[in-house]
């Protein structure tokens, strides 16, 4: 196995036992869950904390959504992509949320700060992967658009965002944020 192979197998392997054990999860847990010697770890990474952190930072990565951003169906007409684009997003960022409240509920990253891993993609990087995905979903439909699609894609990630706060008893969905973006908050002919 290649070094970068076995650094992503103990991630890889890292992230379940992460969710199930919490910080408290032992190398020797890792090692036998990624099929290595644990002294293998110790060569891909200084530290348990490195292990654990770079763990987190591959699971909050937005592969999923990307994908499911690349696949909408090519004969959405542009109030149905934009729906299915705000429940990728929405989806997304349920998923994120989920995932923190997950880790601060066992106690994970209540310890010293850790510098990002330079391999990785920062938050803002992956922002703006979630930013182009949207942009490149939107970019069919850009002679209906009165903004860029890029414009568009920030806009529908904003909302997205903003709505994930929503404390009320009925949040809105992504059909009505589709409507708000595309037809305004005014009554009247849409």
């Amino acid at each position: 196995m290649t070094p970068d192979g076995r650094r992503q197998a103990i991630i890889e392997a890292t992230w379940p036992l992460l969710l199930e054990k919490g910080p408290e999860l032992t190398t020797k847990e890792i090692a036998q869950a990624a099929g290595v010697a644990e002294g293998t770890i110790f060569r891909a990474f200084e530290t348990k904390h490195d292990i654990i952190h770079a763990a987190i930072v591959a699971a909050i990565q937005p592969a999923e959504a990307l994908q499911s951003l690349a696949e909408l169906d090519s004969t959405h007409t542009l109030e149905q992509r934009v729906v299915a684009v705000m429940q990728v997003l929405t989806a997304e960022l349920d998923r994120t949320k989920a995932l923190f409240v997950h880790l601060a509920g066992v106690g994970i990253g209540h310890g010293r700060p850790h510098p990002p891993i330079s391999a990785k993609p920062e938050p803002r990087d992956r922002r703006m992967q979630l930013f182009d995905g949207t942009t490149a979903a939107l970019a069919p439909y850009a002679a209906e658009l009165t903004v860029s699609a890029d414009v568009a894609s920030k806009l529908l990630n904003a909302l997205a965002f903003a709505s994930s706060f929503d404390v009320n008893d009925d949040p809105p969905n992504p059909q009505s944020m589709a409507q708000l973006v595309l037809h305004g908050i005014a009554e009247g002919d849409k």
